[in-house]
């Protein structure tokens, strides 16, 4: 039945993006390929979805000023520990805050995974998202291919966990 509802959910959430993105963009459908983007890290270093290549990617937005974000973070740690010696990238994509900031809290909440920021809202953009949404979370396989949405936040790692297994 959990795996019934999760398929519902995912399939709900797909429309939802499909339905507002509006312009000429296609909007990104599970199990499409992912569109590329290139951001900048807290050093200024440009950081693109497919310098990943054949590596499965998270990628989830959030601003220190969100409170799902902020409860959700300590998953995505776990997780990121927990999968990244296997391969797995986090792009944590700050939409909303400067350099100091954001990178002030991730560093006094432990948060070791891949910083990035994005003041133009390019994931946005990309992804069809509800802008100022956040937090936003996209599952990418190692073939590229969006594998799972989420608009909103996580309430536990095996929520997280069972979209990563759907990553394979």
């Amino acid at each position: 039945m959990k795996f019934n509802m999760a398929v519902i959910f995912m399939t709900l959430i797909t429309v939802s993006l499909m339905a507002g993105c509006g312009g000429a963009q296609a909007c990104p459908r599970i199990g499409d390929k992912a569109p590329d983007f290139s951001l900048p890290d807290s050093n200024g270093k440009s950081i693109s979805l497919s310098s990943f290549a054949g590596k499965p990617v998270i990628i989830n937005t959030w601003s220190v000023s969100c409170i799902e974000c902020k409860k959700e973070m300590p998953y995505f740690q776990e997780i990121y520990k927990k999968y990244s010696p296997q391969g797995l990238v986090f792009l944590s994509v700050n939409t909303l805050d400067n350099v100091a900031t954001a990178r002030d809290f991730m560093s006094a909440n432990g948060y070791t995974f891949t910083l990035l920021f994005d003041p133009e809202h390019v994931i946005y953009k990309n992804f069809c998202c509800p802008k100022n949404a956040d937090p936003n979370t996209f599952f990418v396989s190692a073939e590229g291919k969006l594998k799972g949405i989420k608009i909103g936040g996580f309430v536990s790692e095996e929520e997280i966990e069972s979209i990563i297994k759907t990553m394979q």
